[in-house]
């Protein structure tokens, strides 16, 4: 076994990974932690990571050699012996672009390996497959081309509002009207690079993981906002998929028994009061017609009393949905996307007080309620993250933990 095969130390998943596993394992940690530490030196990765001098040289000149990093004028560090390279992600090495699908909006965002936005572009969205697919199609072209610099496109991540198996079958997605879709492999069938799928919300908690305001997080919870409401439960380190891949369907929790109809057939879910198209609705009935997050939040800002009263009627149900998952899964927090974090500020007063009435107060001390920090861009986000975390995956998911 060579150097680069060696675990990290005191590394508890020695005995069951062959040396094929452990130079994977090994790799992801010195590109992960590159990625979030650039400009470090070999010596400080080794800190970063646990691995010893040699692994890491081994492991960097095979990166180098790949494209993948690329070195730079040596540090000053004012210590004896030859300084040391600064080593960074090649901002060339290569592009990954992710989509959200919606109804009315195709999102994209191209992202270099080492994690930066280089470009984003939104399109028109169908409730036609076929129309959805084509406008995905071009818009990864003209966003590739327009972030060319960055190199080759390398993958694609694409979050689907609807309920997606295991195997990627698209069961329902009731706010594009779509059913019984092989979705995966459409999608994967039309490009010629590596195609990941997931849940809109599931690739958004991906995107917080990684990037976000849950990175080096265990166990936490997302809440996404669009037009409908969906979920994301990262728990014991890792997503929690339930036993079909279908768990996380937080916007079906009901908050009003025997409610308003929501778009899943049912009645009192939270998606019936808290996603932007129940809000816009309700705002309607209180004659003001908004056309979206950023304009709703604005009017609350400027103190427009039926809107905020809107507000204070959401959040309370918001606050008492929270309140429940806390109660249930007892996470480190709590993290608000999509358009949630758009009305983060006038939702959350009413969704504290609702909190503190019906949350168990041993929980609540220990959750954080956080709002991301990529508003409408969550989904997109996320699948770029879908496209990395296949591209060079986390290295607690190669080692089996969180």
């Amino acid at each position: 076994m060579s150097d680069a095969d060696t675990l990290p130390r005191n590394d508890p998943a020695a005995p069951r990974l062959n040396s094929a596993a452990i130079r994977r394992l090994n790799t992801a940690r010195i590109f992960h932690a590159l990625r979030e530490q650039p400009s470090s030196s070999q010596r400080g990765l080794a800190g970063l990571t646990g691995l010893d001098a040699a692994t890491v040289s081994a492991i960097v000149a095979r990166l180098e050699s790949d494209g993948i990093v690329a070195r730079s004028a040596p540090l000053r560090s004012g210590l004896a012996g030859r300084p040391e390279s600064r080593l960074t992600i090649d901002r060339s090495a290569g592009l990954l672009v992710g989509a959200a699908i919606e109804p009315g909006t195709i999102s994209l965002v191209a992202m270099g390996l080492d994690g930066d936005r280089r470009a984003r572009l939104d399109l028109p969205g169908s409730t036609d497959p076929a129309s959805a697919l084509a406008t995905l199609q071009r818009g990864v072209a003209e966003i590739s081309a327009t972030a060319a610099a960055s190199g080759r496109l390398i993958g694609l991540g694409i979050g689907v509002p609807g309920l997606l198996d295991a195997s990627g079958h698209l069961l329902l997605a009731p706010n594009l009207g779509w059913r019984e879709v092989e979705l995966v492999a459409l999608l994967r069938a039309a490009f010629a690079v590596p195609v990941q799928v997931d849940n809109d919300a599931k690739a958004a908690a991906l995107a917080e993981r990684i990037f976000g305001v849950a990175r080096g997080m265990r166990d936490f919870v997302f809440i996404y906002g669009n037009a409908g409401i969906g979920g994301g439960l990262h728990l014991g380190g890792r997503l929690y998929r339930g036993c079909d891949g279908l768990a996380g369907e937080l916007g079906h929790v009901k908050v009003v028994p025997g409610g308003r109809l929501c778009s899943c057939g049912g009645h009192g879910c939270l998606e019936a009061y808290v996603s932007e198209r129940a809000i816009a609705a309700r705002l309607r009935e209180a004659g003001r017609e908004l056309p979206s997050a950023d304009a709703i939040a604005a009017a609350a800002a400027d103190g427009d009393a039926p809107v905020l009263a809107v507000l204070e009627e959401a959040g309370a149900h918001l606050g008492l949905a929270i309140a429940n998952i806390v109660n249930s899964l007892n996470p480190r927090a709590v993290v608000l996307g999509g358009n949630l974090a758009v009305l983060a500020e006038p939702l959350l007063a009413a969704a504290r007080r609702a909190l503190a009435t019906n949350g168990l107060a041993v929980m609540l001390d220990a959750t954080s309620i956080l709002v991301s920090p990529f508003g409408t861009d969550a989904v997109p986000m996320g699948g770029a993250a879908l496209a990395l975390d296949a591209f060079q995956p986390m290295p607690q998911d190669l080692a089996g933990g969180g």
